[in-house]
């Protein structure tokens, strides 16, 4: 018999997902804080967990084998004072739908006018000549990151007949057409850009990835939206870059710390556009379909999906 710790504030979403699944030789403990999962951490062998809440109760699971992140995001579980004596998987192939309506969503609101419009409208202005606009097609698209989200991306792309190039930590061989480059290409990679989004994990290899230096590569007419993680942009650099309009605009949903301070310049700046963190939620149904996938191949010792690289951080 296994004994899974179910640790997420969306308590209910995930018993209701739960529900609909036999699973067989396990006991489920419920919990939405640290302080109601108490009672089961010494006997618990998996979790399923939110990574923040699961990284405060580690240290407290003797019996732990597996845990599986209800976020495709495990940063709050790589510190290096933190074990890593288990299997950690992530949830991965279900985010690309969601990432895909985001940006595309924010390039032909861009594109199209469609803030000006609306302030038009509340001004009751007819003002057709002012809205002019480009189609998407032979436009340029860069995806920084190419897991399953980033060829999402790059597949969408293809259909409004943009341009598409990635970026890659190595050349290993993808499933996708795409010029892809890796970081010693950064440069040429950026620069014929019309938009750049970053969908890069947090880690120490990207850190910082945009910043003064690698704005200087992209056109003062380039578009930067990040949904990846607030640590891959250099806040200070990418607000003066965007005050001196070294860059037509930033969409950012993530930020370096979140919530964002009152006082950062981003809330005010008029080629600014964010969001807070909503870009691709988890969604129970998706998240618990994994884990019951995953709870199968756990049972007969099986290779799990998604497992994290506790040294890559992905």
């Amino acid at each position: 018999m296994h004994h899974a710790l179910v640790l997420t504030p969306d308590l209910l979403e995930y018993q209701a997902a739960l529900a609909r699944y036999a699973l067989t030789d396990l006991r489920l403990y419920y919990a939405d804080n640290i302080a109601v999962a108490q009672p089961f951490l010494a006997h618990c062998d998996i979790v399923l967990g939110q990574p923040a809440l699961t990284a405060a109760v580690l240290a407290q699971m003797p019996q732990l084998k597996w845990v599986q992140a209800t976020y495709a995001g495990v940063e709050r579980l790589m510190p290096a004072n933190l074990r890593r004596d288990y299997c950690l998987t992530n949830v991965r192939e279900v985010f690309g739908p969601f990432m895909s309506e985001y940006v595309f969503g924010s390039i032909l609101s861009l594109e199209r006018q469609f803030c000006a419009a609306r302030a038009y409208q509340s001004a009751q202005q007819w003002q057709p000549e002012r809205l002019t606009y480009r189609g998407l097609q032979g436009l340029t698209l860069g995806i920084a990151g190419l897991g399953s989200i980033g060829l999402h991306l790059a597949e969408t792309a293809q259909h409004f007949g943009m341009q598409v190039s990635g970026l890659k930590r190595s050349n290993a061989r993808l499933e996708t057409d795409i010029p892809v480059y890796t970081p010693d290409q950064v440069q040429t990679f950026l620069e014929p850009l019309d938009y750049l989004v970053l969908v890069l994990p947090d880690t120490p290899h990207t850190k910082h990835f945009i910043n003064a230096e690698t704005i200087k590569y992209l056109k003062p007419e380039a578009v930067l939206i990040n949904v990846g993680r607030g640590a891959s942009v250099h806040e200070a650099a990418l607000i003066d870059a965007l005050q001196q309009h070294k860059l037509r605009a930033a969409v950012l949903d993530v930020f370096e710390r979140e919530p964002l301070s009152v006082d950062s310049a981003l809330w005010q700046l008029p080629n600014v556009y964010l969001t807070p963190h909503v870009a691709a939620h988890s969604f129970p149904p998706q998240i618990v379909s994994i884990f019951a996938k995953n709870y199968e191949r756990f049972r007969n010792n099986e290779p799990l999906l998604y497992e994290v690289d506790f040294e890559r951080g992905y």
